[in-house]
Order: structure tokens, then sequence, then C-alpha cells
């Protein structure tokens, strides 16, 4: 009977008609509502966001590469070798030789570097069907005597699908300024001047298969094996193994499996693909760690409304907190009342952040798009660009602990007005 007569105070305390309490009430739980609202939506699109990052890296970049630790060439029977035991192993998705290494290229006047992955037709047919989404100009088919490069260095080039390109091997141009060194220093003009006749490049001119997006695939150029190797003058050499693997995201760990079953050779080393972006990674980590403890503070200055609330009602109510003291209403009663109406307002305001958050995500590139028009920006993004659209990736553990947290939040913030309520003397108050 008592508890009936708790919860029908403070629903009696929250609805109060023609009252400051009734205003100051709405406020509240729009502050509950707003802390719940900014804490599941910019979680979601920080976690989106990293998200997506993770899936460009993986998508762009070699899961991982094997070769040896002075990255010097290998002989193919090596790589052969480690390559017939990858492919008995169950998280390997695809494995093949490759030869790595940079390169000059120059077209119309205009010179670049590029990254370059040599791959054998197997690798190349699965490789190249991977970064498939990321194609741009012409085509991703590698053939003898091709390059597919980066939008960006072939713009830079002024080169497009069908262009003969002209490309040499970073290490002529390391060869040609040694060359130069020891021309300089000699004292003889003549010799000198010979010395200058022998410094060659040596390019070789390759034709501009296509071209993929930079922004969601790298800066890398790919081409054959074959021409890798006249390339580089790598003979019938490689650098060694390229492995793709079904779980990309557990690469450091299937590596420590391949290490422990001596897959991988002593005299050999890796990359992974998390090296492009492990600094990145981390520092978006840390992004959203710093954007918690910001949407934490919010949920606090939510709570602090909520107790804002319980002491104007406290306040209000003195007499009557007097009058049922006097009836016999036991100290736990009085703070039930005041709690509970903290509790009301807890879930009202979670339950209206949770369906609003939802909203908000939903229509989150409408009101992106919104807010550009009365900006003045762009109001939409090309479709093929990367992140085009917001991204978001909910995570159903963190929006239960966030409306726990909310709920949680309130009722702490309303026990200590309701405390002090329930410690007011009977005569006091009915004579205050």
């Amino acid at each position: 009977m008592l508890s009936n007569v708790t919860f029908f105070l403070a629903r009696r305390y929250l609805r109060a008609k023609r009252s400051f309490v009734s205003i100051i009430t709405v406020i509240s739980i729009l502050g509950v509502a707003v802390g719940v609202l900014m804490m599941i939506v910019v979680s979601s699109v920080m976690k989106g966001f990293e998200g997506e990052f993770r899936k460009t890296l993986i998508g762009s970049e070699p899961h991982i590469l094997l070769h040896p630790l002075d990255k010097k060439p290998t002989d193919v029977k090596s790589a052969t070798d480690v390559l017939t035991k990858l492919r008995q192993q169950p998280d390997v998705l695809a494995a093949s030789s490759y030869i790595g290494s940079s390169m000059f290229v120059e077209h119309d006047g205009l010179q670049s570097g590029m990254d370059v992955l040599g791959l054998p037709e197997d690798g190349a047919k699965f490789y190249m069907a991977k970064v498939a989404k990321n194609k741009g100009e012409g085509s991703l088919e590698l053939t003898p005597g091709g390059v597919v490069s980066a939008d960006y260095v072939a713009g830079g080039l002024n080169a497009h699908p069908g262009d003969m390109i002209s490309v040499y091997a970073s290490s002529n141009v390391t060869s040609a300024v040694k060359r130069f060194r020891i021309a300089s220093d000699e004292q003889d003009e003549t010799k000198r001047h010979a010395a200058y006749e022998e410094i060659k490049l040596n390019p070789r001119e390759i034709k501009l298969l296509g071209t993929t997006r930079m922004e969601s695939a790298g800066t890398y150029g790919y081409v054959t094996l074959e021409t890798a190797q006249q390339i580089f003058g790598f003979g019938d050499q490689v650098s060694g193994v390229l492995i793709e693997l079904k779980q990309p995201g557990e690469v450091k760990e299937v590596l420590n499996r391949f290490t422990a079953a001596g897959v991988v050779p002593a005299t050999w080393t890796a990359s992974l693909w998390t090296d492009a972006g492990d600094a990145r990674l981390a520092a978006m980590s840390n992004e959203r760690v710093m954007m918690w403890i910001v949407l934490l503070i919010i949920a606090v200055v939510a709570a602090f409304s909520v107790m804002n609330t319980t002491i104007t009602v406290t306040t209000q109510k003195r007499r009557e907190i007097g009058v049922l003291t006097a009836l016999g209403s036991r100290q736990s009663q009085i703070i039930g009342i005041f709690v509970s109406q903290a509790a009301f307002v807890g879930i009202l305001g979670t339950l209206a952040g949770l369906v609003l958050s939802g909203l908000v995500l939903q229509f989150r590139d409408d009101i992106r798009m919104g807010i550009a028009v009365l900006s003045g920006g762009r109001a939409n993004a090309d479709s093929g660009m990367f992140l085009a659209t917001i991204p978001a990736q909910i995570e159903p553990w963190f929006i239960v602990v966030t409306c726990l947290g909310s709920i949680t939040f309130c009722l702490l913030a309303a026990l200590p007005p309701a405390w002090l309520a329930s410690r007011v003397d009977p005569a006091v108050a009915l004579r205050d």
C-alpha cells in the first residue's frame, strides 16, 4: 500500500500542472535524451570510420608479405618451398610469389615514383579481383609489358590507359648518382666527359593498362612477375611470398602460428597489412577513448539536471514531506518517492534518446546534405568517392551499457537531495 503511495506521489510531482516543476521535468528528460543521443551517435560514427579505414587497408594492402631478412631477392625454389607449406594452412585464402620494389615513371616530360608489386599469373588474377572495387579507368587485367597504377600517379603524368610510359628501377637512379659523383671527381676533362656520357637510366617503355582510386586502393602499381623481373633486373628471382588470409583481422595471431609451425623460414621476416596503418588505427582508438570521456561529461551534466529537478521538487514539497513524516512514513519511503521520480525521468529520457539516435543514424546522410545546403557547401559527394557516405557501426553492447548507465546516473543524482529531504524535521517543515 505504502509502495503504491510512493509511486503515486512520484508521478504526481512529475506532472504537476501550471507549475515550474513540470517545466524543469521536461528539460531534465530532454537533457538525458540528448546525452544518450550523443553517446550512441558519436560512438557509432567513430566506430564506423575506424571500420571503414580497416576495410580499406585490408582491401588494398597485401595481408602478409614474407621476404628474407636482408630484403634481397631469393631464388624461386626457396619461395616455392614456402608456398607449398603455406597452401596447406587452413588460414590461407591464397598465396603466390611476388616482386616488390620501387620505380620511377615518366610521361610527357613529367615524372613520378611508384611502389610496384609484380605478380605471377595466378596471383595476379586473385589480387586484382581483390582491388577491382577500387577500379578507375581502363582495365585491371595484367598483361606482360603493362602496368596498372594509382589514378593520382597517372594524373600527375598526364597519362591515360593506352599511353606508353617510360619506367626505370630506383636502383638505376642510385647507380646513376654514384657514377655522377665519380665523374664529377674526375680531373681529366676528356675522361670526365666520357664518364658523363656513360650515365644512363636505361628506361623501358610499358603500357598504362588502367588505374585504381588512390584514396581507397593506395599508391601501388601492379605489373606481371615477368615484367617486374625485367624492370628490376631480378632474373628468375623473386622478393618473397604474398599471402591473403581468410581472417585478415587476425593477421598477427596467424603469423605467430605460422612461425611456431616452422612455415616461415628462420631467415625470413614478414610485413603485415597493419604496418601501413598501425599508427592511424592507434590514433583513432585514442580518439574514441577521449570522445567517450567528453560524452561521459555530457552524461554527468544531464544527471545534474535530474538532481536540480529533485532539489526543486523537495524544496517545493517540504510541507508535504513534513506531513508524510508526521503520519509515520519511514525515511526510505520518502527517499523512494524522489528516486522513483528520477527513475521516471531517466527511463523516459533514455528511451527518447534511443529513438532519436536511431533516427539520426538512419538519416545521417540526409542530415549532412541539409547542413551542407544551409552552409553553402557541396550537397552531395560523388558516389564513387571513398567515404561518400557517413559510415556508422552500431554496437549493441555499447547501447545497452549507455542506456543502463544513463538510468543509473539519474538514480545516483537523485539520492543526495532525496536523502536530505527524508531527514527534514516534520515540526520545522510544517511550521515553515
